[in-house]
């Protein structure tokens, strides 16, 4: 099973051999493709052989690479991993305007729930008028219910006058652990047929993830928990450590149709149930819920 994310902060070539990603530095390390979920190049002195590049993708391997500012900049996807993808293409192109409002209605909630949650756990203020909010979204969120409850979290989450669109240690933090929870959903898309640059809600031209933006909404509330808990304005910057954690995100747990999973499988899952929902009437979207931060433990 897939559970290795895999971080390269320094020079390294990578190739492939017998089924291993061969990494080399002061010392060679290789790692079984079918244990990595994600791999993050953040040097810019990586090399990497294209048939690796091409066994990563064969494995469902998301591949960040990052900018000169080390931030992900571009994504590496597969497209073959699906037998029926054009069944599924086909599924979301037929998908009626109803069905989507019914989809983002449910997605919202799910999102204002997890934030709601997220104050809870934190002991912060207004938990319950979030709520109460997210009880009263509607298809299609007409009344934009999701910017009603981000103007209240956010404030009471990192404090009276925060915006995010403030240049902080907290919205780059916060911006980093969401370019690998959108790469992680993005990717879970292509494994699964779908196409991710045709949304529910999002429908920008110039957005190749609308989908991977729509879907990824419920599970942003899990960064939001760990970076307040674990990040404090002041610190030194986005450090190589700190972003090694924050790509670590994706193995916190959240609990989903009443079990709990880390956020990497939660994803799969999710998905993997918004595919099914495309064939099969009346098929649920599975959606999750936030818990107290845990690291999943392996057995």
């Amino acid at each position: 099973m897939e559970f290795r994310a895999i971080f390269i902060a320094n020079p390294a070539q990578l190739s492939f051999r017998k089924e291993q990603l061969v990494i080399r530095q002061t010392q060679e390390v290789t790692v079984p493709m079918e244990d990595i979920t994600s791999l993050m190049l953040e040097s810019q002195a990586v090399t990497i052989s294209s048939a690796a590049l091409q066994k990563l993708a064969d494995y469902g391997v998301t591949v960040y690479f990052c900018d000169e500012k080390h931030l992900p900049a571009a994504l590496l996807l597969p497209i073959n991993r699906h037998s029926r993808q054009l069944k599924a293409l086909k599924g979301q192109i037929a998908m009626t305007k109803p069905a989507q409002k019914r989809l983002w209605q449910s997605v919202v909630m799910a999102k204002i729930r997890n934030q709601a949650k997220c104050l809870e756990l934190l002991g912060r203020p207004g938990s319950g008028d979030l709520q109460e909010l997210a009880r009263t979204v509607r298809s299609g969120d007409p009344d934009n219910c999701e910017a009603i409850a981000a103007a209240q979290y956010f404030p009471s989450l990192f404090g009276q006058g925060f915006t995010r669109d403030m240049d902080c240690l907290t919205n780059a933090a916060l911006n980093y652990g969401y370019a690998i929870l959108r790469g992680a959903v993005a990717r879970n898309l292509a494994v699964h047929g779908l196409e991710p640059c045709l949304g529910i809600f999002h429908h920008s031209e110039l957005n190749q993830f609308n989908l991977a933006d729509d879907l990824m909404e419920p599970y942003r509330p899990l960064i939001d928990l760990y970076v307040v808990s674990n990040i404090q304005e002041g610190e030194e910057g986005l450090t190589p450590k700190l972003k090694q954690q924050l790509f670590n995100s994706t193995n916190y747990v959240v609990r989903q149709n009443g079990k709990r999973y880390r956020m990497i499988s939660a994803v799969g899952r999710m998905t993997e149930s918004f595919a099914r929902g495309l064939t099969q009437d009346g098929a649920a979207l599975e959606l999750p819920e936030l818990i107290p931060l845990e690291s999943y433990r392996y057995e």
